[in-house]
Parts: structure tokens; C-alpha cells; sequence
């Protein structure tokens, strides 16, 4: 898996050829620090090889949100540093941002707990963010879980026969990609997680949220020098962005790619469409 330090220099490195998204790369380099520093012991699996091969036999993540390996006070301290680092970038977003800390310092002890609901449900619940800036909520959480994700996904990566899956949902996690590419050579499309940033192989035709493969209803998009694409499904109005790296020059970490790429998730925004978690 890409490191944060390797992230990081992949935004620098973009940050020259769009300008218009420096305020956002440095907000994301200076998250990719806190994450990097973050305090997450080694994720040691408790899946044998067989137990593994059943889950995913049975299409069914090797981790389940019950097994998130992060405590509540570790939690609520990472998304608390995030939030505050968020703020001294969007000045414009403290109110909110304040909102957010109250909200989870008076559930700083079942943090954990609303933590699993969100990974089983994709969404933090309704009737316990009430005024709140919910997607700006959803970033921070996961932003704070992200680290723990990532720990566990390292540790159970061996564990996946990715040749075996190509299904639209994380192996490791059962997070929704948010970002995908298309193979040097080969052409093979391979999915990015939302939440744990492990990548896993995916047909090339077909929607991954709702897995409509009519050809009729999957359009896309592609940049002017066709390296990007933005493939939207006419049955969920979902969209997915792709680099394709059989035209592209150096190294794409897709990673780094999911925020390089946010003018096309303000295109597909403005054609209704709607991306990941």
C-alpha cells in the first residue's frame, strides 16, 4: 500500500500542473501528516488462510465493521486534530467545525460504536447529527478512521486471492471505490476504497455501486488528452473517476489521484450524478 509520505509528494508534484487546487493540496498534505503521525498499533489478523477463503468465498469483506480495531479515546482525539486542522485552512467552515468537536466530545466514549454503524450503514445516522454539517462530519470521521482502516487492510492484504472477487466493494473493508484506473499494458480496471485506500480488481464493464452492465444506460466521459474519464451509471446516477495509465506518463498513485481529479466530481455534481462514500 502507497505510504502518506508518498501521497503527499504525489500532491506536490500535481500541484504544479492545477493551481486552482493548491488551498485544497495543502489541506490534504497537512491530513496526510496527522494520519501519517497517528498513534496505530500493527493490526494483527485472527483469520486463518481457510477462514479468510470462506469469507470472500461467500462475498463477504474480511473485515466486518464489529472488527474495527480502533478505541474511542484514540478516535476522538485523531478526528478532533483533524477538525482543528481543517478550520485553520477553511476559515469559513469554524462554525461548523465547532459544531462538529461538540458533537463528538459529548460522544467521545461511544465514538467507537457510532464509528461501526457509519462503516456498516456508509452513513453517519440521521437522528444523531441533527444540525449538523453531515458531509462535513462524514469527511472528518472518516478522515479519522482512515488510519485505523488502513493498519487493518495492510495486515489482511495477503489474505485476498484478488483474482477471485471483482465485486464493486471493498475485499478488505466493504467500502465503496472512489476512484479507479485502467492498467498499463493490460487495461485491467482496478477499484480504489473510499475508506481504507486498498485496491482490488473489477471488470471492466459494469457499474460497481449497482452492477447495471447495459451498455445503454453506462456512459463516459474522457478528459481532452482521454488519460481521465468520468463513467457514470443511468440507473443509480452514480459516477466513477478513472485514470487511464496505458496513455499516461510517471506514476499515478490513485490515492493521490481521488483529490488531483476533484474538477470532475464538480462536473459530475453538476450533472446530477453522485460518487462514493
Amino acid at each position: 500500500m502507497i505510504s502518506y509520505s508518498e501521497i503527499a509528494k504525489a500532491l506536490e508534484q500535481g500541484a504544479e500542473e492545477h493551481p486552482e487546487l493548491a488551498d485544497t493540496i495543502k489541506l490534504c498534505c497537512a491530513l496526510l501528516e496527522i494520519q501519517d503521525r497517528a498513534q496505530v498499533p500493527p493490526h494483527q489478523p485472527a483469520l486463518t488462510a481457510v477462514e479468510a477463503h470462506a469469507r470472500l468465498e461467500q462475498g463477504h469483506p474480511l473485515m466486518s465493521p464489529d472488527e474495527l480495531d480502533a478505541d474511542a479515546a484514540s478516535l476522538a482525539e485523531l478526528c478532533a486534530r483533524i477538525g482543528f486542522t481543517i478550520a485553520e485552512h477553511k476559515r469559513e467552515r469554524v462554525k461548523s467545525l465547532a459544531q462538529i468537536h461538540a458533537w463528538l466530545y459529548e460522544r467521545r466514549a461511544q465514538l467507537r460504536t457510532l464509528a461501526i454503524e457509519y462503516l456498516r450503514s456508509g452513513r453517519v445516522p440521521t437522528t444523531a447529527a441533527v444540525g449538523i454539517d453531515r458531509g462535513l462530519l462524514t469527511f472528518v470521521l472518516n478522515s479519522g478512521l482512515r488510519p485505523f482502516l488502513r493498519a487493518q487492510a495492510e495486515a489482511l492484504a495477503p489474505l485476498v486471492d484478488d483474482a477471485s472477487w471483482y465485486r464493486g466493494y471493498c475485499p478488505i473493508c466493504g467500502g465503496e471505490p472512489d476512484m479507479a484506473a485502467l492498467g498499463k499494458g493490460n487495461g485491467r480496471r482496478r477499484l480504489l476504497c473510499s475508506r481504507c485506500d486498498s485496491e482490488w480488481t473489477f471488470r471492466r464493464l459494469g457499474c460497481p455501486f449497482c452492477g447495471n452492465d447495459e451498455a445503454g444506460q453506462l456512459a463516459h466521459y474522457p478528459s481532452d488528452d482521454n488519460v481521465y474519464r468520468l463513467s457514470v451509471c443511468e440507473h443509480c446516477r452514480r459516477y466513477l473517476k478513472t485514470v487511464d495509465l496505458r496513455g499516461a506518463a510517471g506514476e499515478h498513485p490513485l490515492a493521490a489521484e481521488r483529490i488531483l481529479t476533484a474538477g470532475m466530481d464538480a462536473a459530475a455534481e453538476r450533472m446530477s450524478y453522485h460518487g462514493g462514500t
